[in-house]
């Protein structure tokens, strides 16, 4: 794949993910590859986060962009894959291994594209359907039920989509 297919790449998988997240949790995940989830969810994170300090106007913009994406969201999807691995070993009798939940979690964070503007309704409404598609990941990926899919990604998502992607922050701005 040459430098210039990638960004065509990205946009089919973020569409893809989009409308038809089970065919692309059944037909797209692949052992041993978390590093296609990684770089996913970096190109949503220097979206989201540069829609965002386009709005703040920040003074530091691509120091702070830089460390948010290269740093922070590796950093971060790794930990969380390893809290969710933690919980697959607790719920999930055949389990994929921890690349395939890196990438579960990588591609679920795909609305997320849009929680930089800074809209409640909006932000909120992107971490609930992050939740979904993490939702709908493990349980196309590991093999495990809904209702145990939904159980295992409730810390997660929570962290993810809550804290991460400001889900339980626009709650708080909705309901208030």
């Amino acid at each position: 794949m040459t430098l210039f297919e990638l960004p065509q790449e990205w946009v089919r998988n973020w569409i893809a993910i989009m409308i038809h997240p089970k065919w692309f949790f059944e037909k797209k995940i692949k052992g041993g590859k978390q590093s296609d989830g990684l770089i996913f969810a970096m190109v949503v994170v220097m979206i989201e986060e540069g829609s965002r300090l386009i709005l703040v106007d920040s003074e530091y913009f691509l120091i702070s962009l830089g460390i948010a994406v290269l740093i922070v969201t590796p950093v971060l999807l790794h930990i969380v894959a390893a809290i969710q691995t933690l919980l697959l070993r607790i719920g999930a009798k055949n389990r994929k291994g921890i690349g395939t939940t890196v990438q579960v979690i990588g591609y679920s964070i795909a609305p997320c594209i849009f929680a930089g503007f800074a809209i409640p309704s909006l932000s909120f409404l992107c971490a609930v359907y992050g939740s979904i598609l993490l939702i709908i990941g493990l349980k196309e990926v590991h093999g495990v039920s809904l209702e145990r899919a939904f159980l295992i990604s409730i810390i997660p998502a929570i962290i993810v989509f809550g804290y991460l992607f400001g889900g339980i922050l626009a709650l708080n701005s909705l309901v208030a």
